[in-house]
């Protein structure tokens, strides 16, 4: 068996969520995890249209509200990760990307500082992206970063796009949270220091899977309400 490819293209995070779900459960192939239970996996494509419009969270996503809140906190840069027994989060890999110096040994790098650079100094560059995996690290890390790179490009003085790289990405529990913090930080980051609307978010993933223990709740999801003004 081989994991399919599947494409999806959807308005919103909801509505692009629940399109997910319903394809991985009805055409992922079952494939074994490093962490023993078994999970329903493919390799995706996903087209968001309107990545902002809200709602922004399905009301089936397993995350509410009020933890929301508080898992939205670890992609800004005050969350004190140390203190809570993380290794690293997204935001210190992007804001404190090690470089190798041949003078001062490792040095780190603030990514967001560049993208911004790059996106406002050239803006018919295709190089302006961002990555997490420190191979030094990450090859034998027991838990390495799930994403992998974000890419953005300007598309007119005030539009750009994002495409963003997972090795692994837990599709019924994680995905939905994982954009709205990453919205956020991109946001407060890049888009508002440059000037610009986010105007379409590609997802990419190499192994995009749903955990036999949610595969019960995840037959169950339905299709989320999508503002017919969007579809025009």
């Amino acid at each position: 068996m081989i994991p399919p490819n599947i494409y999806i293209e959807g308005y919103t995070l909801p509505d692009v969520w629940a399109k997910a779900v319903k394809e991985v459960m009805k055409n992922g192939i079952i494939l074994s995890t490093e962490y023993g239970p078994k999970s329903k996996d493919v390799c995706s494509t996903m087209v968001i249209k309107y990545p902002f419009e809200q709602p922004m969270l399905h009301p089936q996503f397993p995350t509410k509200e009020q933890h929301l809140r508080e898992y939205v906190k670890q992609f800004e840069r005050e969350y004190d990760w140390e203190k809570q027994g993380f290794t690293y989060t997204y935001v210190d890999r992007f804001i404190h990307y090690p470089v190798s110096d041949p003078y001062e040994g490792y040095t780190y790098m603030d990514q967001f500082v560049q993208m911004r650079l790059d996106l406002i100094q050239k803006p018919v560059s295709r190089r302006t992206q961002i990555v997490t995996w420190v191979p030094a690290i990450d090859q034998t890390n027991d838990e390495p970063p799930c994403l992998q790179r974000i890419w953005m490009r300007k598309l007119t003085d005030t539009t750009c796009e994002m495409h963003c790289d997972w090795r692994s990405r837990d599709l019924f529990s994680a995905w939905n949270s994982n954009y709205i913090a990453i919205l956020d930080m991109i946001k407060r980051e890049i888009l508002i220091p440059a000037n610009l609307k986010l105007v379409k978010l590609v997802d990419f993933v190499d192994s995009l899977h749903i955990y036999e223990a949610d595969f019960e709740e995840a037959a169950k999801v339905m299709p989320a309400v999508v503002n017919p003004m969007l579809m025009r």
